[in-house]
């Protein structure tokens, strides 16, 4: 296991380097943030209704509860780090970052590396004072990296037509995930048979339209669970699910738990545990 955590569990860190072609299988979202450095490699990356080139050097900052998925780019090897923590570590910084990517140019690549492969070294040994090192070492970067992307500005997606026509269609679900929402009817608005919708979304963004359509909907469901006190029958209108029983179910599904056990350890554990 290449996974390290600090003691408090508001910092985990996974470092990981792949030999093969690799794209992620599973949903995912959280409650914590999310910064995933590249130091080797290509990678495509699906980030809400987006899908991003990213290449040594670059920075993705995930925001929490966004979805998002790394997609295979022809790069049959690739080493990454992905720092999952809380949102507790943000506060004091004076600054906040957005989901997004944030590629520094070649010359100036060494100190956000620098930053990481010192954070990973720290992670991986037991020197005393090793979780503040941490913390001090990931507010270090979070400034550097946010600073960058306030200075740069939004970068550009994939600039493809395939790729903006898959991007519409995912914006298209996020907005309307309370209504039906059936393969063949969102082809036809988007002018494309369900064959071709299909195939190319998955290629595009790491998921499957209905699976899409479930997370979209489950992630809706998590936060009306968190900060409302809505009946389950209520948040399974809200959401789109429909009936209970399918709610129930489709929710168990992703989460390993009920929707109202998913309440009630929301409720019951500290931020500082929840948030990562």
């Amino acid at each position: 296991m290449n996974i390290f955590h600090n003691s408090a569990g508001t910092i985990q860190i996974d470092h990981v380097e792949r030999t093969g072609f690799y794209s992620m299988t599973s949903q995912h979202m959280h409650r914590g943030y999310e910064l995933y450095y590249l130091f080797s490699g290509e990678r495509d990356y699906f980030i809400r209704n987006r899908t991003y080139r990213v290449k040594r050097g670059s920075f993705v900052f995930i925001e929490k509860e966004e979805l998002h998925r790394t997609i295979d780019a022809g790069s049959p090897k690739h080493e990454r780090v992905v720092i999952n923590f809380a949102a507790g570590l943000l506060e004091g910084l004076g600054l906040t970052g957005r989901s997004g990517v944030v590629t520094f140019p070649p010359q100036e690549q060494y100190k956000g590396e620098a930053l990481v492969r010192e954070l990973v070294a720290e992670a991986k040994g037991c020197s005393p004072g090793r979780d503040v090192m941490l913390e001090s070492l990931l507010k270090q970067l979070l400034v550097h990296v946010f600073r960058a992307q306030a200075e740069r500005g939004e970068p550009e997606a994939q600039p493809s037509a395939l790729h903006q026509t898959m991007s519409e269609v995912a914006e298209y679900v996020g907005t309307h995930y309370r209504e039906e929402l059936h393969l063949k009817d969102v082809a036809e608005r988007f002018f494309v048979s369900p064959y071709y919708l299909s195939r190319k979304f998955k290629r595009c963004t790491g998921f499957g339209f209905a699976e899409y359509v479930q997370l979209v909907r489950i992630r809706e469901a998590q936060r009306l669970l968190r900060e409302t006190n809505l009946k389950m029958i209520e948040v399974a209108e809200q959401t789109g699910i429909g009936t209970v029983a399918n709610f129930h179910k489709l929710f168990r599904k992703m989460n390993g738990c009920s929707p109202l056990r998913y309440r009630k350890l929301q409720q019951a554990l500290p931020a500082n545990v929840k948030d990562l």
